[in-house]
């Protein structure tokens, strides 16, 4: 069975260092999703740490932990703190089964033409199961509406650690099919006056924005 997994990198180093990493590993075995600087990835969360970031998609979580043990240069991300990196299995290619159909993937939205796709990278916990969903509720309907959808959705904390220190529960990445659809849903009324409230006091989140590369998937 496919096991389609995304390695995430992410670090502090100087932005010539991780230009270097960039090159150095554009043939590590993955397809490229994203390489940002830092100067390139957007806070939209009040309290979110931009990083220079880097993505890239596996056949198999196995792959990817391979590819970061063996194959990937990192060794000009070792300053000044180790880069965290994080496996996280992708949402499936034949997507969720029916009774998880609502949530939006590649499978049940129809794409939009992708000049410029933008990606936000997701990642908190939360405390309150049940406002959690009431959120999800209104924010996907919303995504859908949008022709954004899911590649990593991740809700119960199962994400391998290959790198730095990471705790949360949540994780997940939406694509989007132009930065202006995802800043839409971010500062439309309906988001910022009726889903945020639900979850402003019961969690921690960081959401960050960020170009998918063009070979992206």
């Amino acid at each position: 069975m496919a096991d389609p997994t995304f390695l995430i990198v992410r670090s502090k180093v100087p932005a010539l260092r991780f230009d270097q990493f960039c090159r150095a590993n554009a043939g590590c075995g993955g397809r490229l999703a994203a390489a940002c600087p830092i100067h390139e990835v957007a806070a939209l969360e009040p309290g979110s740490q931009p990083q220079h970031t880097w993505i890239a998609k596996f056949p198999s979580m196995i792959a990817a932990r391979d590819a970061w043990s063996s194959r990937i240069d990192a060794s000009m991300l070792a300053q000044p703190e180790p880069p965290l990196v994080l496996a996280a299995r992708a949402v499936p290619e034949e997507g969720y089964p029916p009774e998880l159909d609502f949530i939006p993937t590649h499978r049940n939205v129809d794409p939009a033409p992708s000049p410029s796709p933008t990606l936000l990278l997701i990642e908190g916990s939360a405390s309150d199961a049940q406002r959690m969903e009431r959120y999800r509720d209104i924010i996907l309907p919303m995504m859908k509406e949008r022709r954004s959808y899911y590649t990593v959705f991740e809700l119960g904390g199962n994400v391998e650690v290959l790198s730095g220190t990471w705790g949360e529960a949540i994780f997940a990445v939406s694509r989007w099919p132009k930065r202006e659809a995802a800043l839409d849903f971010w500062l439309c009324r309906e988001y910022q006056e009726t889903a945020i409230p639900l979850r402003l006091d019961i969690g921690r989140f960081s959401v960050l924005a960020l170009a998918e590369a063009i070979d992206g998937a």
